[in-house]
């Protein structure tokens, strides 16, 4: 598997592949972490924390003259007006601010405040008379600096509710931070530069309803530590969303899709949707709902043990690429125009999952690898069954003609891609919810629109009963 050896190979060079780095505590004081540690996931649900024994730290009220902690009388300001913001208003009001206050941008007008964060404290950012839009960020970085910095050891940064865009990014990203607690709900971040939308390392993550769309040939989103997602869309244009996950993790409802700008490329024939990493044998991560499409790779699994249910692969050669793991992959919908899993090590169970448009093979073990496989259905290409081969896996499959594929299957969808300068995520769930699971869970196959499945002769469109529509 010379192609399977390639794409290893770059993942090195990028740094996805190795072991998990020894993480850092979230705060330099380890009796705080202690404290912390059983109560991750409620930065976002405050309210779940009664009876946790931890509260996230009280406000101290402003002295009567107030005094800025960082120096000086003044009056306290927790909010800056973008639409009227001198420039470094930001950082000044934020350095003044007490541990765990909140900040407050507000943009009625449409105007951005141009700066990079510096975060030294625990802090809550968040907006007010604004919504996102992909003309209206409500914080633009300037060239070639972050959008916010998050300094080492801060115990907890919250943002909500905002829009950030480095258009210039060049080698910095947007978010940049380590040995942090960070949570981001309802927030939307464009990146164009070489390095990510997101970088944060050796840390505890959560992430609500969030989007992250980049045009760089880094990994969009790139986070090590542990992570709690939920409903999070990310667009890239080489790789969607790279983790390495050094405590157990959970992700639910992760879409992410291809970019047009490098279509056709080598830097498409080298992409991949999802990829995981340094999990160890005794960590468990978890991922219900995740769907890629338009990767070369759509998802890619190192180390340590791991469920995928329900996943949705499209447009892909290699659907589930396996090394060195317990993976499961359960319910899934993949379409792969090479392998649908493949395993070069380690094990995969492989149940209720329908495979399209192969055609070397549906399961693919490599030699030490296993596959345990049960009710799986694939759908291969014209010729495809004859040609089908399993590798190491003695396992039977049960092969159906390539023209019995359901419509979900139909290629290709690249000349309507959007590129990075007209794509806005408030699509991203219409183009990745496709039609019911039903679709490739038993139900009748139209014969028509599978024909166009695998590229055949596409027939005349047909009803609910099969009369003309």
């Amino acid at each position: 598997m010379k192609r399977l050896a390639s794409f290893a190979a770059a993942l090195v060079v990028l740094g996805l592949v190795g072991a998990a780095p020894q993480v850092a505590l979230a705060s330099p004081d380890a009796k705080v972490d202690q404290q912390i540690r059983p109560c991750f996931g409620l930065l976002l649900e405050p309210n779940l924390s009664k009876g946790c024994g931890v509260r996230r730290p009280i406000k101290r009220k402003p002295p009567r003259r107030p005094y800025y902690p960082g120096g000086g009388y003044g009056p306290y300001r927790t909010v800056v007006d973008c639409d009227i913001a001198y420039p470094g208003e930001v950082n000044d009001v934020l350095a003044r601010l007490y541990e765990g206050d909140t900040l407050t941008l507000v943009s009625r007008n449409g105007g951005a405040c141009v700066e990079s964060l510096s975060v030294t404290r625990s802090v809550l950012i968040t907006a007010r008379d604004y919504s996102p839009s992909r003309t209206r960020p409500i914080l633009v970085a300037p060239a070639d600096q972050p959008c916010i910095r998050i300094a080492p050891g801060v115990a907890f940064v919250v943002l909500q509710n905002l829009g950030l865009e480095a258009s210039r990014g060049g080698t910095a990203s947007c978010i940049v931070g380590r040995a942090t607690e960070l949570a981001l709900k309802g927030v939307v971040v464009r990146y164009d530069g070489e390095a990510s939308a997101i970088d944060v390392a050796d840390s505890r993550v959560e992430m609500i309803q969030a989007a992250f769309v980049g045009r760089t040939r880094a990994p969009v989103v790139k986070l090590s530590g542990s992570l709690q997602a939920q409903d999070i869309d990310v667009a890239a244009t080489a790789i969607g969303m790279a983790v390495e996950a050094g405590r157990d993790s959970r992700l639910r409802d992760i879409r992410v899709v291809r970019l047009g700008d490098w279509s056709g490329s080598s830097r498409t024939r080298n992409s991949a949707g999802f990829v995981l990493t340094g999990v160890n044998r005794d960590q468990l991560v978890q991922i219900d709902g995740l769907a890629t499409d338009g990767f070369s790779r759509g998802i890619y699994v190192s180390g340590g043990e791991t469920t995928l249910q329900r996943p949705v692969v499209r447009d892909s050669d290699w659907a589930v690429v396996l090394e060195g793991a317990d993976l499961r992959v359960l319910d899934g919908q993949l379409e792969a125009a090479d392998v649908g899993i493949y395993a070069a090590s380690g094990v995969v169970y492989a149940s209720d999952n329908a495979i399209a448009g192969v055609m070397r093979a549906g399961l693919f073990a490599d030699s030490g690898a296993q596959i345990r496989a049960r009710d799986n259905r694939v759908f291969a290409r014209p010729g495809g069954c004859e040609a089908l081969v399993t590798g190491y896996f003695d396992g039977a499959l049960t092969c159906r003609p390539w023209f019995e594929a359901p419509e979900l299957f139909r290629t290709p969808r690249d000349r309507a891609r959007a590129d990075y300068d007209s794509y806005w995520p408030a699509g991203a769930v219409a183009v990745l919810s496709g039609p019911p699971s039903s679709a490739l869970a038993g139900g009748p196959a139209d014969p028509y629109d599978a024909s166009a499945a695998a590229g055949g002769p596409v027939g005349p469109p047909v009803g609910p009963q099969g009369s003309p529509r």
